[in-house]
C-alpha cells in the first residue's frame, strides 16, 4: 500500500504486518458527530477492511477524550455534570457510525480511565527535569527536546499561531519557552468536578499526554500506524511524538513508525467547527439517506485534500447506487473481476476513493443500459461483487 507519511514527508510503500495495529484519535465527546467526524474515520475505516480483505489483522484503538476544556464548558453551559454529558455523546456517537457501517475498534479507552497511568508518566518528566511547575500546572520544557517541531510541516510563527488557538497558551507569564506545552493543570476550585487527587496533587492532565499513554498502553511502542485529522498534526501530534521521546530512550524512541492525516471537509469556505455555527450532522443525513449513500458522497473527496461540502452529491450517489443495484444482477464474471482489480488499486494508491467512484460509475453506466433488457433482472448477484462491496462498506 502506498499513502503519504507525514512524519516522512513523502509517499511511502508500507507492507501491513500480519497484524496491524492502528490508534487513531477520536472524539471529545460535547456535541452531535459531524461529517467532518465521519470522513476522518471513514478514511480509516476503508484502510481497515482493506488490509482485512489481504487476509491479515487489525488491532484498531479509537480513544474517546472525556477530559478537555471543551466538554467542561459545555457542561457548564447546558448545567449538566460534564460525565453525564460525555456518556451521552458518546454513545450517540457510536450509534452514528454502526448506522453508518463502520468497523468498531477492538479498544476506546476512555481518558478519564487512565489518570493514575498519566499522573505517573508526568512523574517520570518531572524528576527527569524535562517537565516543570508553574503555580499549580506542570508543562513539558521544549528546549529538552532538540527535534520538537521537526514532525510538522509548519514553521515556527505559525506553530505558535496554531498553539494559540488550539488549546495552548504561549502568552502565559512564567513560561520557560511560549511553546512549552500543558501536561498537568492544577485545580484548586474545591467544586470543580473533574479533577483528581494524584501525586501530583489534585487536578486532571492536559490533552497531548492523554493519547500518549492510552496508545502505549494498549498498542506498544512503536505501533504501526498513528491517525487522525490534519487539525492534529500540530500541536497534538508533535507533542505526543515529543514526550514519548522523552519518556523513552530518546530520539530512537518512536510512538508511531507511520503517520496518516485526513484533511476537514468544510462548508461555506471553512472548517466545520461548532463555534463558526458550520456543521452537518450525520444524524440529521441518516434521516434521509442510506448509510451507503453518504458514504459513497464522502468518497468523492481524497482524504489528503478534503474539500468543501456539496449536499447535491447525496442525490448523485443515490442514483448510482440504485443504477449498481440493477447493474449487480448482470454482471459478467470479467466484468467483476475488473472492478475488484480496480478498486483494490485504487485503495492502494493512497487510498484513491476518487477512482472507486469512477469505477461504480462504469457499473452505474451498465445498470442503466441493463434496464433495456429486463430478462436477466432475476440472475444472481455474483459473490464477489458483494464482497468488493462489503469492504467499501457499501453493502
Amino acid at each position: 500500500m502506498r499513502f503519504y507519511d507525514t512524519a516522512q514527508k513523502q509517499y511511502v510503500n508500507w507492507q501491513p504486518p500480519e497484524t496491524a495495529r492502528i490508534y487513531v484519535c477520536g472524539i471529545t465527546p460535547y456535541d452531535s458527530a459531524h461529517l467532518g467526524h465521519i470522513f476522518t474515520f471513514m478514511t480509516y475505516d476503508l484502510l481497515q477492511r482493506r488490509i482485512e480483505d489481504v487476509g491479515k489483522k487489525v488491532v484498531m484503538v479509537r480513544n474517546v477524550t472525556d477530559v478537555d476544556e471543551p466538554i467542561f464548558r459545555r457542561a457548564r453551559e447546558l448545567g449538566i455534570h460534564y460525565q453525564d454529558l460525555a456518556v451521552k455523546e458518546t454513545a450517540l456517537f457510536k450509534e452514528i457510525l454502526e448506522r453508518l457501517n463502520f468497523r468498531s475498534p477492538n479498544h476506546e479507552p476512555l481518558a478519564s480511565e487512565y489518570i493514575d497511568k498519566m499522573a505517573e508518566s508526568i512523574g517520570r518528566l518531572l524528576d527527569s527535569g524535562i517537565a516543570y511547575r508553574l503555580e499549580e500546572d506542570i508543562y513539558f520544557d521544549i528546549a529538552k527536546d532538540p527535534e520538537f517541531g521537526a514532525f510538522s510541516p509548519f514553521d515556527e510563527k505559525l506553530q505558535l499561531g496554531l498553539l494559540k488557538t488550539r488549546g495552548g497558551d504561549p502568552k502565559r507569564p512564567g513560561k520557560r519557552q511560549p511553546m512549552d506545552f500543558l501536561l498537568w493543570r492544577g485545580i484548586v476550585d474545591p467544586s470543580d468536578p473533574a479533577a483528581w487527587g494524584t501525586p501530583l496533587g489534585r487536578g486532571r492532565p492536559g490533552w497531548h499526554i492523554e493519547c500518549s499513554v492510552m496508545s502505549s498502553e494498549l498498542l506498544g511502542t512503536p505501533f504501526d500506524l498513528h491517525g487522525g485529522g490534519s487539525d492534529l498534526i500540530f500541536p497534538h501530534h508533535e507533542c505526543e511524538i515529543s514526550q514519548t521521546r522523552a519518556l523513552g530512550t530518546g530520539h530512537n524512541t518512536k510512538l508511531s513508525r507511520h503517520w496518516l492525516h485526513v484533511a476537514p471537509i468544510l462548508y461555506g469556505g471553512e472548517k466545520m467547527s461548532k463555534s463558526l455555527g458550520n456543521l452537518v450532522f450525520a444524524k440529521d443525513l441518516l434521516d434521509h439517506y442510506s448509510p451507503a449513500v453518504i458514504r459513497l458522497s464522502l468518497m468523492r473527496y481524497h482524504y489528503r485534500t478534503g474539500g468543501e461540502w456539496i449536499p447535491e452529491h447525496l442525490d448523485t450517489s443515490a442514483d448510482i447506487l440504485d443504477r449498481v443495484r440493477v447493474a449487480a444482477c448482470c454482471l459478467s464474471e470479467s466484468a467483476v473481476h475488473s472492478f475488484g482489480v480496480e478498486v483494490r488499486a485504487a485503495i492502494d494508491d493512497d487510498l484513491d476513493t476518487h477512482r472507486i467512484v469512477h469505477a461504480l460509475e462504469d457499473i452505474a453506466a451498465l445498470g442503466t443500459e441493463s434496464t433495456k433488457n429486463t430478462s436477466n433482472q432475476s440472475a444472481t448477484i455474483p459473490k464477489e461483487f458483494t464482497e468488493i462491496m462489503t469492504m467499501l462498506g457499501l453493502t
